[in-house]
């Protein structure tokens, strides 16, 4: 708790005295509102949208955060979203079948999580075509790491591979990290069955040719489920994903600063060093998480665009913070002061001494940071076929990436390139003490940014993205090596911003109609879903 508070303390200064704010503009603080409801208290109510937000009213085309920082609530047009991110965080992660709880047994009781009763997208989309067979007499979760029948992972089950570039984050430990991805009932309902026709739905290509088809569907193609326009009201579709590293008591792991899962892992054996399939009960904690809710267009607030409200969380313990960091605010979008844009790596870290950062690795002596881990290609002893295909093979035993972490460039050594926002970070430090008070294990997680869809004012002189409010937003858990890409240059990466990535989602059937922001869609052809994302960022 002491390092957290530490870390905390850490962070808030470097970004409260980072180039471009001014520390007179810092007198004001924004206001943590613990409840869509107005309760004043922690809940269990997953909010619809943002609260009132006077900015973004107006026009269609404004400066989004490249404006002086706010010195009142009119001229904050962050925090509303910020405590709409902060919300859902906390109601998601409420233990299930227990709203009537009061917060501290609703956040402490040993159950799954509301997020944890959505379906995940193996249920609708099928499972991959070869995965371990395992049993499991504990009845335990199971993370499933399928593959294609041909040594490489398949997207269909939960995944090692991060779907901005396909390829893998590891730990510390010399493990992988894993991710998952659900979505609510409202959003299963309507890729099952879009407009009420499960003839069209969109978990088959048969369905999405009968849904591009029918021509009552155009020109707005795929219309997710929206939400209400009020905070409190209906919800509309929302998708999770989740990142989790294996826990290891004996490396020095402690596993009471996670939201940990025991967990029944199971990779395909064509995925394993020597071909035996893994079966192991393992402690995952959760150390990232992406919240995303399909919202309304809503004449109130014109520049808010129903792109979805995303936002995203991660373990206080993930990663440093650049030694020179970009700020989400600079119209240059880094580029002079800092030349990181559409670079790999954003320079030096700046690690406080006393954190074990679960992502970077204190004096590791490698030069670089959010370097790309090496593919590994060399045949096994017995020069089988199936070690030749697989590029990131798992070991057959803990560390998983073992083989992968004695190359001096596998484990990226991950830094966040960019200071979290002010009011953010002042918010996020409320809602930590908040949590704390009800002996939360949330308090150690941190909100990186809520963004939006808008059109910012085409004036402005920014290399960045201009159709989302912060211009660029990476999860260091999911998102590790895109964090300074903008996609104006086609030889690299896409954007490191959710909305301008998923604007390029498409139905694989005719690889033209939109899927709204979604790429789940995609995974009707799950033969082709990496590569239409790889293309796309």
């Amino acid at each position: 708790m002491k390092n957290m508070r530490i870390a905390v303390m850490l962070m808030s200064i470097a970004a409260l005295c980072a180039p471009g704010w001014t520390v007179a503009q810092t007198s004001y603080t924004p206001q943590a509102q613990l409840c869509a409801n107005g309760s004043g208290t922690l809940c269990p109510v997953i909010p619809a949208t943002i609260g009132p937000d006077p900015k973004t009213g107006g026009a269609f085309d404004y400066p989004g955060l490249f404006r002086p920082l706010p010195t009142t609530p009119d001229d904050d047009v962050e925090t509303p979203f910020d405590n709409m991110a902060w919300q859902m965080f906390v109601a998601l992660n409420w233990a299930t079948n227990a709203s009537d709880l009061s917060p501290p047994a609703g956040l402490t009781a040993p159950r799954p999580r509301v997020w944890q009763s959505y379906r995940k997208v193996s249920a609708l989309f099928g499972d991959s075509p070869v995965r371990a067979s395992c049993t499991n007499p504990l009845g335990l979760p199971v993370f499933n790491i399928g593959s294609n029948g041909h040594s490489q992972p398949a997207p269909n089950n939960e995944e090692y591979f991060q779907a901005s570039t396909n390829l893998p984050l590891i730990d510390i430990n010399g493990n992988w990290a894993i991710y998952e991805r659900r979505v609510n009932d409202i959003e299963a309902n309507y890729l099952l069955s879009p407009n009420g026709q499960t003839t069209e739905t969109l978990t088959t290509l048969a369905g999405q040719n009968a849904f591009i088809a029918d021509k009552t569907n155009q020109p707005d193609g795929v219309q997710f489920t929206a939400s209400a326009m009020v905070p409190n009201g209906a919800n509309g579709s929302i998708e999770i994903k989740a990142a989790w590293r294996i826990i290891d008591r004996a490396a020095g792991d402690d596993p009471s600063r996670y939201y940990t899962e025991s967990a029944l892992l199971a990779v395909a054996g064509d995925l394993v060093r020597g071909g035996r399939q893994i079966c192991s009960t393992v402690t995952l904690g959760l150390v990232g998480m992406h919240i995303i809710q399909r919202n309304q267009v809503n004449p109130n607030q014109r520049a808010v665009f129903p792109h979805w409200i995303w936002a995203s969380f991660e373990h206080v313990d993930n990663a440093p913070m650049a030694q020179s960091p970009c700020n989400v605010g600079d119209k240059d979008g880094c580029g002079t002061t800092h030349p990181w844009i559409n670079q790999e790596s954003c320079g030096t870290a700046s690690p406080a001494t006393q954190v074990r950062y679960s992502y970077f690795k204190q004096n590791a002596g490698i030069a670089g940071t959010n370097i790309r881990p090496q593919a590994l290609l060399q045949l096994d002893a017995d020069r089988s076929e199936h070690a030749l295909k697989a590029e990131y093979p798992w070991n057959p035993r803990p560390p998983y990436a073992r083989d992968a972490t004695s190359k001096a460039t596998a484990m990226p050594q991950a830094t966040r390139c960019w200071q979290i926002y002010p009011t953010t970070q002042q918010l996020n430090t409320q809602w930590q003490q908040a949590l704390k008070k009800q002996n939360s294990v949330l308090q150690n997680y941190m909100l990186i940014g809520t963004q939006w869809g808008a059109s910012l004012n085409p004036t402005l002189k920014t290399q960045l993205p201009k159709d989302a409010v912060p211009a660029l937003l990476s999860n260091i858990t999911l998102e590790t090596y895109i964090q300074n890409y903008t996609g104006s240059d086609p030889s690299l990466p896409g954007p490191g911003s959710c909305i301008s990535c998923h604007n390029f989602a498409t139905l694989p059937a005719d690889n033209a109609t939109s899927a709204n922001f979604s790429f789940l869609p995609g995974l009707a052809q799950p033969e082709t879903a990496r590569s239409k994302i790889k293309t796309a960022r």
